[in-house]
């Protein structure tokens, strides 16, 4: 008798322990989301707040692209209610497979893939006459469908937390509306309205048309290599003034040849460089600062004269003057949101 009862004991034991492991209902309250890539971290962590824990697989000092999936990296993966990945890379979607075969469940069940949602809802620009699937979670109205999405599928993981999740998700609607307005009121105010730039790689494209600028060139391609061809519509177009200044990635600089090619660009042509983020968060928490970042070194760039190198303090002063922006507004929006 008392065999069976210890029996029975281990048994629900064992069924608890799954049961709140791949359910969000953890037994120490903290829902595990595992993000394939960093930037991604910010707008899953204003939506899940304090609720849980948001753990990055790619750091962001490493290429995405050409990241190899280790059985360290599909453990990491298999302890988390939830995946999210931005869908256009197929070491991703081997990760999300081997997981749900790993558990015994479909992988739609486990997963937020962040491509299929924003090609069906949001926004994929055009690049070269194609597609481009590059750093659409840049986007301030893709960032805001993302969060949207979070938000449903953590208040299905978790019901009882399902206001608290939609109260971030307004906070975070709202900060990226002043991001937009933000925006806007810089390139009213310089002018900057379909400007032209050059960018490093395809991510690049969605930071500056969320600041109203055109990708004209790119300096590097699907190959992941700067074409001769590439390099010279480049130079001709930051000679001839066509192309206000070059935008480069975090990503772009990690491939083969762009330091030494942005160098003799800017030697040669005395253009400006922006450098961006588009896969690290840098340790930066929140998504609307990253882009706050990005457009006071996009900024920097464009209203910098072509002179020496001692203007580009032109950079470092707006890309404070954006950051104190940042505080101010948050903390007005934090006030309002305090009053009953």
């Amino acid at each position: 008798m008392l065999r069976n009862a210890i029996g029975i004991m281990l048994l629900a034991t064992v069924f608890l322990t799954f049961s709140t492991m791949y359910t969000g209902a953890r037994l120490d309250g903290k829902t595990k989301i595992v993000v394939t890539m960093d930037i991604l971290r910010p707008i899953v962590s204003s939506i899940i707040g304090s609720r849980g824990e948001v753990y990055s697989i790619v750091p962001g000092d490493a290429e995405p692209h050409g990241f190899t999936l280790t059985p360290e990296v599909v453990r990491k993966a298999s302890d988390a209610d939830l995946i999210v990945i931005t869908g256009h890379m197929e070491w991703e979607k081997d990760l999300v497979k081997r997981v749900a075969e790993e558990r015994g469940v479909e992988a739609g069940s486990i997963t937020l893939n962040l491509l299929d949602l924003v090609e069906r809802n949001g926004t994929v620009l055009e690049l070269e006459g194609g597609r481009n699937i590059h750093g659409f979670w840049l986007l301030p109205d893709n960032a805001v469908l993302i969060a949207r999405a979070l938000r449903d599928r953590l208040s299905s993981l978790n019901p009882e937390y399902s206001e608290e999740y939609l109260s971030n998700y307004m906070f975070f609607e709202e900060k990226v509306s002043y991001l937009k307005s933000f925006l806007e009121s810089l390139s009213e105010k310089h002018g900057t309205s379909g400007r032209k730039v050059v960018i490093g790689f395809y991510a690049e494209q969605y930071v500056v048309e969320a600041m109203g600028l055109k990708a004209g060139a790119i300096l590097v391609g699907e190959g992941e290599a700067i074409s001769p061809g590439s390099l010279s519509r480049v130079y001709d177009g930051l000679k001839s003034g066509e192309y206000a200044c070059i935008v480069v990635s975090d990503t772009a600089l990690l491939m083969s040849g762009v330091q030494n090619a942005l160098r003799e660009v800017s030697r040669d042509t005395g253009c400006r460089i922006a450098y961006v983020s588009v896969v690290s968060a840098s340790g930066v928490k929140d998504y609307d600062s990253i882009m706050y970042y990005n457009a006071g070194q996009v900024y920097g760039a464009l209203l910098s004269e072509r002179e020496a190198v001692s203007s580009g303090i032109n950079i470092y002063l707006l890309t404070t003057l954006a950051a104190l922006l940042v505080i101010v507004l948050e903390t007005i929006i934090l006030v309002r949101r305090s009053r009953p």
